[in-house]
């Protein structure tokens, strides 16, 4: 495998590569290695390793890579050439050896677990300390008012990390799957930590669940099928002038836009109205605060009849969906990763899972029909779903989602 010195790799083979690790095909591939003269030891990737400074001398061997695995140095590069099969294996190894991190962590103690709790019950009643509805609260000192912005201050973020670290695990699983897929004959070495992993990612994905409210998923869902209201003229408009209308356009829009794919209450996306108004009246202060509270009343009607809607539709059969969720974009160095998918599809995703198939990387949701047809008719691009049981076919949920052929799957 003749190469120049400008199309060679230097890569880490005995850090990556262990002697449980199948290596099918590459097994026989000759890599050129340095020993002690006596051969025995460990083999190294350079004459110049630490290791090899007390040996009277060096010498150079070409040896199967199949036979040298069990010796090869930890701390040595190889040069290989960069068509060398062993390259991209070595690349699969790696995305399925990383799993080990994700294993046997620290469990959570009762701290934890006591954070995890006062989170969920505060996050009951929105994103925000529930605004003061007796005069007599407002006298609340400012020290309970700074601990109840800490609590849920906290409580956002225990819901941030866990659903941070749900599709993180997500996205190391589904890449591993896609390793092995490549290279079949790595299944039985992989399959342990596969399998591990996929039980953490199912307490993951709990514990998530465990942190959002489904009643707001469907409320989400109901926003969506609502008609655009009509802009009616109101005299507490009168300070927007000519812009009333465009105002009242944009705020829907931002609302509905926002409210339909979080996890949030409903009420806890009126800033984005307020925000709307503002920027309407820019410097201006006539009319300001009646347009204010006309605009609350109509972000009022909007989740009055979005739950409306909700109710209606309550008698509606649930659905069995099938999705493949995506895994995180990879990002380099301390660039942010970006998700693709939106709150709303995470949490219903980590709320409704019924089944999952851990080879394909596919999850089977019951869910309520609004959901449905939210997930069915504009979910991420990336992201297929498909309805589950066509038909009226009766087989287990598990045998269902096995049989999904995603793949060929095509959205419009």
């Amino acid at each position: 495998m003749a190469s120049t010195h400008g199309e060679l790799r230097h890569v880490p083979l005995g850090s990556t590569f262990t002697p449980e690790v199948p290596l099918g095909p590459t097994r026989d591939i000759l890599i050129t290695c340095h020993a002690s003269a006596s051969g025995k030891g460990k083999l190294h990737g350079s004459p110049e390793c630490g290791t090899l400074r007390s040996a009277a001398s060096v010498k150079e061997l070409d040896i199967p890579f199949g036979e040298a695995v069990e010796r090869l140095c930890t701390s040595c590069r190889w040069p290989l050439p960069t068509n060398s099969p062993i390259l991209p294996l070595g690349a699969a190894v790696i995305e399925v050896d990383s799993l080990r991190v994700w294993l046997d962590r620290k469990p959570l103690d009762e701290e934890d677990f006591e954070a995890e709790r006062d989170a969920a019950d505060a996050l009951a009643t929105g994103e925000y300390p529930p605004r003061a509805t007796d005069p007599s609260d407002e006298e609340e000192d400012d020290d309970d008012r700074y601990e109840q912005r800490e609590r849920y201050d906290r409580a956002r973020n225990v819901r941030y990390r866990r659903h941070e670290h749900w599709r993180r695990l997500h996205s190391y699983l589904t890449r591993s799957i896609e390793a092995v897929a490549e290279y079949p004959f790595l299944a039985p070495w992989a399959d342990g930590l596969q399998s591990r992993l996929s039980a953490v990612l199912d307490q993951e994905r709990r514990a998530f669940a465990a942190l959002v409210r489904p009643d707001r998923l469907l409320e989400a869902a109901a926003v969506r099928v609502l008609p655009a209201p009509q802009f009616t003229p109101n005299p507490a408009f009168a300070g927007l002038g000519t812009e009333a209308e465009k105002a009242f356009r944009r705020a829907w829009h931002e609302w509905s836009h926002r409210a339909i794919w979080s996890w949030r209450r409903l009420e806890d996306h009126d800033f984005a109205v307020y925000t709307v108004v503002s920027d309407a009246f820019e410097r201006r202060r006539k009319g300001k605060p009646e347009a204010h509270a006309a605009f609350d009343q109509l972000t009022a009607d909007w989740i009055r009849q979005a739950r409306e809607e909700t109710s209606s539709s309550a008698s509606a059969p649930w659905q069995l969906v099938a999705v493949k969720a995506p895994a995180l974009p990879r990002t380099h160095y301390s660039e942010p990763e970006r998700d693709t998918l939106t709150e709303w599809e995470a949490s219903v995703i980590a709320t409704y899972q019924v089944a999952f198939n851990r080879n394909a990387g596919t999850a089977a949701l019951l869910v309520p029909h609004l959901i449905a047809e939210q997930l069915l008719t504009c979910a991420s691009a990336d992201m297929p779903v498909q309805p589950l049981t066509p038909d009226g076919n009766a087989l287990p949920v598990e045998t269902l989602l096995e049989q999904w052929d995603h793949g060929r799957l095509t959205r419009s």
